[in-house]
């Protein structure tokens, strides 16, 4: 094919070098493929600004600083930026940041798979991000977005996790507000600025509009291993307002209250870490971390909440070994150096009225966009909660070919009733006597939610109390292949994939009128009702043949000599 390709879903290489792959994930300000450094051979993952904001120098100067800010912080627990850079291959600019790809998946993907992790687990969890945070905030950066869907969590060998924290979008140096026009704060502008962060996680002084320094990010941790314990927020609903609210004065949510079995030490630790005042929080992340591994002796008994820790998951202590510190590392910040406190005198009382003021932003949507986090396919948080997976057993189940026979002893079996929605299914399966097994998330065109299958099947006859394994609808489908097909059926295909469509004519050399490729391509999960771009090949314009002026009879019989053709370039 040739012509101009679109850089943000194209098969070219970027800035001619990286060659892209599959869309991992994509937000409000950019999209992340998966790409091979053609001059090293490395897999990488490439984060794009999207073509309409990339036009704006300022906005491509504020997705850059973002990467700038990532490479002063050099630990394993924080992703490392290989390169950035702006290209015009297209005649537009798109600007782009080539990292490294990381195994794993966001931990708010994680959680809504597999259900709430073991209490060790969210610790091992939690060390690790604080680990990276350490180095951050050495480096005299804030990160301001510490969430589920900016940390990766993987499976070691071992069976242990680990993970790492991602996206330094909103990340600034320590004091600083978190005030902006725009998501990426490009620009601030007394006028119009709001707050800018993720409602579900900012710290209180990050809402009200207040200098925020490393105890923010801490705050932020605690809500993560909230989320990670229960599969909830600290405080969730659809009301910004009322979420922001509750963040500003509710008091901090205890995880053994909506867990039963979470030991009274990680409960402190979480609650500390979620109070309102900075000052009462940790002093810094290595404070909380080590808490956190004084806390792990208590947390060794298997918990009585949706899984139970198994053998061979013990991990390692996270390492906090580092690599080499980056050029141009800014100086180190003292992590004990106390931020403003919205609970002190002429601080608190003005919280309100500011927050108030700043959280149309909030639900204008000017929050923050995680873009590795499968957007689209995260079963609701407060659903997460209800789902049980029943824990593996210890050894293979031996098939029982006996029949149920009822008998005094023995509760008679009762019958699977027919699933249609995940949100349902807890109250419906409790009221037939059974409960919730290990749920799995899959792509196909159904609406978020919906219960594709269930195992065993509607109408099965189990005994009572028995685990139903679901199957649910991801509220994303794979774009399926139609190349080579006229425009007309492979939209047709696409539509019935659960997708709007784009037709855009490219010159090509295959025959007019058929689908040379789609953007994003064939193969990628994509959100429900997301456009795809169909690219229908026309045949190139013809080129102009050479033409001669017309020769005019003379009227004399004398022959008169041809004039010189000219020939029209």
């Amino acid at each position: 094919m040739t012509g101009v390709e679109d850089p943000a879903f194209g098969g070219g290489l970027i800035a001619g070098r990286f060659r892209l792959g599959e869309l991992l994930g994509s937000g409000g300000t950019a999209s992340v493929f998966a790409a091979v450094d053609t001059v090293t051979g490395r897999r990488l993952a490439v984060k794009l600004l999207h073509p309409h904001l990339s036009e704006s120098a300022p906005v491509r100067d504020a997705f850059l600083a973002e990467a700038r800010r990532t490479a002063q912080v050099a630990h394993p627990a924080v992703v490392v930026i290989v390169d950035i850079g702006v290209s015009d291959d297209s005649g537009t600019p798109i600007a782009w940041i080539a990292q490294e790809r990381v195994a794993g998946r966001p931990l708010s993907e994680h959680v809504r798979a597999e259900g709430p992790l073991s209490p060790r687990e969210a610790v091992a969890v939690a060390a690790d991000v604080l680990a990276g945070l350490e180095a951050a905030h050495a480096a005299g950066v804030i990160h301001r977005d510490v969430s589920p869907s900016n940390v990766l969590v993987r499976r070691e060998t071992d069976g242990g996790i680990r993970a790492t924290l991602l996206d330094f979008g909103l990340a600034d140096a320590a004091g600083r507000t978190a005030h902006g026009d725009d998501v990426l704060r490009s620009a601030v502008t007394d006028a119009t600025a709001g707050v800018v962060g993720n409602v579900q996680y900012a710290s209180p002084e990050q809402l009200s509009g207040r200098p925020v320094g490393p105890r923010g990010d801490l705050y932020q941790v605690g809500g993560l291993l909230m989320f990670a314990l229960t599969g909830r927020a600290p405080f969730d609903g659809d009301d910004r307002l009322a979420l922001a609210r509750a963040h500003l004065s509710a008091p901090p949510p205890v995880p053994s209250v909506r867990r039963h079995g979470i030991a009274p030490a990680l409960d402190r630790v979480v609650v500390r870490a979620l109070l309102k005042d900075p000052e009462d929080r940790f002093a810094d992340a290595g404070a909380m971390r080590a808490a956190l591994l004084a806390a792990q002796a208590t947390v060794d008994a298997p918990a009585s909440g949706p899984r139970t820790p198994q053998p061979g998951r013990q991990r390692a202590e996270p390492s906090v070994a580092r690599r080499p510190a980056a050029a141009g590392a800014l100086p180190v910040v003292p992590s004990s150096t106390p931020a403003p406190s919205p609970s002190s005198p002429g601080r608190r009382s003005a919280g309100w009225g500011t927050v108030i003021a700043v959280v149309a932003v909030l639900v204008a949507a000017a929050t923050a966009v995680p873009l590795l986090a499968g957007a689209g396919r995260e079963i609701p948080v407060a659903e997460a909660a209800t789902r049980a997976p029943s824990p593996p057993p210890t050894t293979p189940p031996t098939p029982d070919p006996t029949p149920i026979v009822a008998s005094p002893s023995t509760p008679p079996p009762v019958t699977v009733p027919a699933l249609t929605s995940y949100a349902d299914a807890p109250t419906v399966l409790a009221s037939a006597g059974l409960r919730v097994g290990e749920v799995t998330v899959r792509d196909e065109a159904a609406v978020a939610g919906t219960v594709l299958e269930s195992i065993p099947g509607a109408g099965s006859s189990v005994p009572r109390d028995s685990a139903v394994a679901l199957v649910v609808a991801s509220g994303s489908n794979t774009v399926p292949e139609v190349s080579g097909m006229d425009a007309a059926t492979a939209t047709s295909h696409l539509r019935a994939a659960g997708f709007a469509t784009t037709v855009v004519a490219v010159v090509s050399e295959r025959a007019e009128g058929l689908v040379v490729a789609l953007e994003p391509a064939a193969g990628s999960s994509v959100v429900l009702g997301s456009a795809v771009r169909v690219l229908v090949a026309r045949a190139p314009a013809p080129s102009p043949t050479p033409t001669s002026p017309a020769v005019t009879p003379s009227p004399s019989p004398t022959v008169a000599p041809m004039p010189t053709p000219t020939i029209l370039r």
